[in-house]
């Protein structure tokens, strides 16, 4: 069947879907996607273990097995759950999809494909020496597991500043399915009406607005003086900020936290937010303790060069743990993209990964936002701003050096797909406007 390709969040999964998979929005956002296809083949007995269970690792497996047909392939993750489709987890907070609303695949295609799954088990150490995975299964005990190629696909996790409070149970971080049920019985148990989010990144704010759609009271405290500060300018973000007003999500900027008690989350100046549920949004941090602690090179993130390998030799590494040129892999298609080449290197090919912009979409608010690029905060820089907003709709242009360098979209964000490629393309003021 022919596939189609999500613009806002990259995603490839078969037509005819009302709605992606993996961010939720509607088929005018999606466009034919052809695949990428390999004519390499190297069937061997080697034992391929991939650690961690998100789509870097998924795809990764389904890179090595293109390409080798006998191989065994391990994934070893601390999942309960086969790799699935994490950005939904706030875009519908408190939506019980069930483990199968939001696989990317079935049990059907890991047995299909001969992939071997290890489920509740934390990776300890890597052995590098011995090629050996050092592991914790999920009755206690140890356990090791071999390899002749390693792909390191740990992932990251929610990152919690050291707030007094933080640590209650009605304190959460969403990052997994074991995250949303929690949100749900939080809510049930404390007959939840109001709740406050944390953090007014992307995923506070959709969690945020998950939330109001649940009939809660829902207000956002952001540290910051605006919302997303490094990806709107300044108008866009006080654009957004008066959207989530309007819409009944109470935004509160610069906001500095004291304490989260029982039932509030109190403010250095005493105010005081009333709340029985507490999202914390503040941030993600790489996996790279276990990095680190087997020798393999962490600058901040996990270091791979363009063809995935990491310093130690038969290491590979993909995803949102690792940097690659100095450049993070944050966004899910950096994650997808990555495993594959990862995968297909650890096979033998030898392909380079072409970097991925990294956007910035929200489907959220009854609006739209896309954000590309520099948002003209750069002081050491000279941009040159052209503002084409109308009417309800922000549309703002940053090119530097006559090169269109940033997008920013707030309203109708219909011409994205098109913008990206402009942004790609480094399109002149001329090109763009004539």
């Amino acid at each position: 069947m022919a596939k189609v390709k999500c613009l806002v969040c990259g995603a490839v999964f078969e037509e005819g879907a009302e709605a992606c998979p993996v961010c939720g929005v509607g088929e005018e956002n999606f466009q034919p996607y052809e695949a990428v296809g390999t004519t390499f083949n190297k069937d061997t007995d080697e034992k391929f273990v991939i650690i961690g269970g998100g789509p870097a690792a998924k795809s990764a497996a389904e890179a090595i097995r293109e390409r080798n047909l006998t191989a065994m392939i391990t994934i070893v993750t601390q999942e309960s759950y086969l790799p699935y489709n994490r950005p939904m987890l706030t875009k519908a907070i408190i939506e019980d999809f069930g483990y199968n609303g939001l696989a990317i695949e079935g049990d059907e295609w890991y047995t299909k494909n001969n992939i071997f799954f290890m489920a509740d088990t934390e990776v300890i150490k890597i052995d590098t020496d011995a090629k050996m995975v050092r592991v914790r299964l999920r009755d206690g005990s140890f356990g090791g597991v071999v390899y002749d190629k390693l792909i390191y696909a740990l992932g990251a996790f929610c990152f919690v500043p050291p707030i007094k409070g933080a640590d209650q149970d009605h304190v959460v971080s969403v990052r997994s399915i074991k995250d949303t049920e929690h949100v749900r019985r939080i809510i049930e148990e404390r007959k939840a009406t109001k709740a406050v989010c944390i953090g007014g990144g992307v995923m506070g704010l959709e969690g945020a607005w998950g939330l109001k759609a649940g009939g809660l009271d829902v207000t956002v405290l952001e540290t910051a003086p605006g919302l997303l500060p490094k990806q709107l300018d300044d108008p866009a973000s006080a654009k957004l900020e008066e959207i989530c007003n309007s819409k009944g999500v109470h935004i509160v900027t610069g906001a500095k936290i004291s304490e989260i008690t029982e039932d509030a989350v109190v403010l250095e100046d005493g105010t005081q937010y009333e709340a029985q549920l507490v999202i914390m949004s503040t941030g993600m941090r790489p996996h790279t303790k276990v990095a680190e602690e087997s020798g393999i090179e962490v600058d901040k993130w996990v270091v791979a060069d363009s063809k995935m390998q990491t310093n130690v030799k038969d290491v590979f590494a993909c995803g949102d743990c690792c940097v690659i040129n100095g450049q993070p892999q944050a966004f899910w298609v950096q994650a997808v993209e990555t495993g594959r080449i990862a995968g297909a290197n650890a096979a033998g090919e030898g392909i380079e990964y072409e970097a991925i912009g990294s956007s910035m979409v929200i489907d959220a608010f009854d609006t739209g936002i896309f954000a590309l690029g520099s948002n003209g905060k750069d002081p050491d820089k000279e941009f040159r701003a052209v503002d084409k907003s109308e009417g309800d709709n922000y549309e703002k242009y940053y090119f530097f050096e006559d090169k269109l360098a940033g997008v920013i979209l707030v309203g109708d964000i219909s011409k994205m797909g098109e913008l990206t490629q402009k942004v790609a393309d480094k399109a002149s003021y001329g090109e763009m406007f004539g």
